[in-house]
């Protein structure tokens, strides 16, 4: 601040000589050395040192314009300068509420509603979702591509017919001229463009034929200081659809939260601890917030729009590391429980696999291990399974079962579906009955007498698995002693039904959870971040890997020809359509049209139909007959029930394969080729992607698409195909919208690559705070957000 001070008055005193003296005066050294480590635009940086070789007339100009950036920048820093007499905590902040402020305008407490905003803290944690530059600027410092607003006078305007173009306006100031373009030649625009007129226009300049011009360019009466001569927030305007927006909904948004930054900002209490900031130089929570909404002037803007200033990374990694504390307090609070401890043999795995009639992989017994010296410790366990299409999971959550079966322990494995439940009670039944276990089924359909003797059972303690759907935790299902809950297939164990079951057992029950969706380790990192993860990364000996083919809408006749050859065998195939939400008549009648044309290509062979529509006792009875052999073909709007397992499977067709991710498309492969037979699978998808687009979008986009399904071509392996489908197609579609959605960031996002990286420091730091202070006691504000946040999602208060 003090050579800015220096600067400013030498720039004052030199303009107040006369022409012939402000001419010869050298000063480029000076002003260089004392503004060499400021916050100023480079562009400005770089021009001083050519000051002494101009003109009188535009040194003077100059000099003008290096005082007011000066100015603005004395007026920016001020703002940090302020003294604190009170603190305000993020929860008072919550008290105050908009609409009983007296220092916004109705207008824009209005804009303020519509995006939810109904106290100080949610509009001042309402982040930006992009920046736009209006910082005024001279004509000649802009290139091609940047933006900026410019104080210009009306050189000429004139009708043209150029293509698009109707009007074209010649603009101009004391570095350089520039012409402005119009799609319309409205009368309005000859009022306001009228020769000799001085005014500010705003937009991105591009460069024709050697020509800097602007398209069709905002237009401002008012030199207003908070939406111009500035890096400008913009806002999603997203949110209470009753409000209706105008064109000046985002000032209206700007200048609300300029005030409120200016009214406020100063007395929030920091309540990141000091040593995190400190250590990632991160800056204090006065500073960031006013920075987050109104940069600098002197802040690069592409660093701003890509979320990588230090006022972004700040609350980027304050939000990963709340995320990160919940999980953590979570398994310190798991850890105050008891648990039944189940001990094995140290032969236990080599003595179950002897009992087998395959051999289990080294992935297999690495997992049970683990489980195995989980389980043995009187707290409870609460680990994934995370395997692979068809690795064998449901073998683990059995030696798991088995051996807390041996000590006289009930098990309760959760399905999301009957079919499900159904099939995992027989693979049980198969394996370990002959071992002396009881096993039982509990669905909604079994009712009356035969459920009320399935009940007593399971209350005396007979059954030693019980295995079904949401029935288990129903108010009358009641164990003796249940000590391991198994919930199988993503559907994750949520607060409520692991406080039913645990509320069943007189201790707390050890949790194993499987998923077939294989998660890179930094999601997994996020959204599972409260589990101990086991993963299956190997196939079972024997098991073939799917072939797939890439296939063009036109190449059907190659298709029916594999197809006729596989049915001609015995074996059945899968033929999926994608359902996209938004368009479920469109996706059901473009199915409907698709179960009608395989009925006409497969005259001789039974075809059946599946879709979201229909009940789910419907669709079951269709699931059944197929496993049961009763049809060939099976077309499906819906993505086949995930773990469904239909041995005599081979084929998978997976039309319009270029909506799908990924990972989607491997899931469903994976529902092939799991019996003796080998499994293909079919990527069909439109004939106009085989020839290049002479659009470059088109074209971009057909170039990606086929990059991204010869991915599934090329490999089997589930991770790797996780990892390019984040890549591909960001975190959301990888593990469901709604959990991607269950943690509701504000500015964090895991399909930014920073952002990946930040959360492994985010776990690290989060990890070590409530290894030394797991209740928080030295962080109130810091357990209270945490509290605030994500109390109910985890369970937090009453996990003990």
């Amino acid at each position: 601040m003090e050579n800015i001070e220096k600067a400013k008055n030498i720039i004052k005193k030199v303009l107040q000589y006369d022409d012939n003296t402000i001419e010869k005066v050298k000063i480029s050294e000076a002003l260089e050395t004392l503004l060499k480590n400021e916050e100023i635009p480079k562009t400005i940086k770089d021009d001083i040192k050519y000051i002494d070789g101009l003109s009188s007339a535009k040194k003077r100009a100059f000099l003008k314009y290096i005082l007011n950036i000066l100015e603005t920048i004395k007026k920016e820093e001020k703002e940090k300068e302020t003294i604190f007499f009170e603190k305000l905590s993020i929860n008072e902040l919550e008290k105050i509420l908009i609409e009983n402020l007296k220092i916004l305008k109705p207008i824009e407490k209005k804009a303020l509603k519509k995006v939810g905003a109904t106290n100080i803290r949610k509009a001042l944690y309402y982040f930006p979702v992009r920046y736009e530059d209006k910082r005024i600027k001279k004509i000649k410092q802009v290139k091609e591509g940047e933006s900026g607003v410019f104080k210009v006078e009306v050189e000429s305007i004139k009708k043209v017919n150029r293509g698009r173009i109707k009007v074209e306006v010649l603009l101009k100031d004391d570095t350089g001229s520039l012409k402005a373009y119009f799609v319309h030649d409205k009368p309005f625009l000859f009022n306001i463009f009228t020769k000799g007129k001085k005014l500010l226009v705003g937009g991105k300049v591009s460069i024709f034929r050697g020509e800097k011009n602007i398209f069709q360019p905002e237009v401002y009466n008012i030199e207003d200081s908070i939406i111009i001569d500035r890096i400008v927030p913009v806002y999603s305007l997203r949110g209470d659809s009753s409000i209706k927006t105008s064109s000046q909904t985002i000032n209206h948004l700007r200048r609300a939260i300029f005030k409120l930054l200016k009214r406020y900002s100063k007395y929030i209490d920091e309540y990141m601890p000091k040593y995190i900031l400190e250590k990632y130089k991160l800056p204090e929570i006065v500073e960031a917030i006013r920075r987050i909404h109104f940069p600098l002037s002197s802040e690069n803007i592409d660093l701003l729009n890509d979320y990588e200033t230090r006022y972004q990374i700040r609350f980027i990694f304050e939000e990963l590391f709340l995320l990160q504390l919940a999980q953590e307090y979570r398994r310190y609070m798991l850890m105050q429980e008891q648990a039944e401890q189940i001990i094995t043999n140290e032969d236990f795995i080599e003595k179950f696999e002897e009992k087998l009639p395959f051999e289990l992989t080294n992935a297999q017994k690495k997992a049970i291990k683990e489980i195995l010296e989980d389980i043995k410790k009187p707290i409870p366990m609460n680990r994934m399974v995370q395997g692979d299409v068809g690795s064998g999971k449901t073998i683990v959550a059995m030696a798991a079962s088995y051996a807390t079966a041996l000590n006289k322990k009930q098990v309760a494995v959760m399905a999301p579906t009957e079919i499900l439940a159904k099939q995992h009670f027989n693979n049980f039944k198969n394996i370990l009955e002959p071992l002396g276990i009881k096993i039982a089924l509990l669905t909604g359909s079994i009712t009356g007498k035969e459920k009320k003797n399935l009940l007593k059972h399971i209350k005396n303690g007979d059954i030693d698995i019980v295995i079904g759907t949401h029935a288990l935790i129903q108010d009358n299902v009641e164990f003796k002693n249940l000590s391991l809950v198994i919930v199988d297939e993503q559907h994750r164990f949520g607060v409520e039904q692991r406080k039913i079951l645990t509320e069943k057992s007189h201790k707390s029950p050890h949790t194993l959870v499987m998923t077939a969706t294989p998660i890179p380790r930094t999601l997994a990192m996020t959204y599972y971040g409260d589990l101990d993860v086991s993963i299956i990364n190997e196939l079972p000996k024997g098991r073939k890997p799917v072939k797939t083919f890439l296939l063009y809408e036109d190449e059907r006749k190659n298709l029916y020809k594999m197809m006729k050859e596989e049915l001609d065998k015995g074996r059945q195939a899968f033929v999926v359509y994608p359902l996209i939400e938004e368009s479920e008549k469109t996706d059901l009648k473009s199915a409907e049209e698709g179960f009608k044309h395989y009925q006409e290509a497969f005259p001789d062979k039974k075809v059946v139909m599946l879709h979201g529509k229909m009940k789910q006792e419907e669709k079951d009875k269709i699931m059944e007959d197929f496993k049961n052999k009763k049809a060939d073909i099976l077309v499906s709007t819906t993505v086949i029930e995930v773990g469904v397992d239909v041995p005599n499977a081979s084929i998978m067709v997976i039309e319009e394969a270029h909506r799908f991710g990924l990972s989607q498309i491997h899931q469903l492969r994976g529902r092939i080729g799991r019996g003796q037979y080998e499994g293909y699978c079919f990527l069909i998808i439109p004939s106009e992607f085989r020839k290049p687009s002479e659009d470059k979008t088109k074209e971009n986009q057909r170039r990606r698409t086929l990059e991204r399904l010869k991915v599934l071509v090329k490999t089997t392996d589930g991770f790797k195909i996780a990892e390019k489908d984040l890549e591909f197609r960001g975190s959301g579609d990888l593990v469901g919208t709604a959990q991607s959605g269950r943690f509701n960031f504000s500015i964090a996002d895991l399909d930014r690559p920073l952002d990946r990286r930040i959360i492994k420091f985010a776990k690290e730091e989060a990890k070590k705070i409530i290894e030394e202070d797991p209740q928080l006691k030295d962080y109130p504000q810091l357990r209270q957000l945490l509290f605030d946040k994500y109390g109910d999602r985890f369970e937090l208060s009453t996990v003990a």
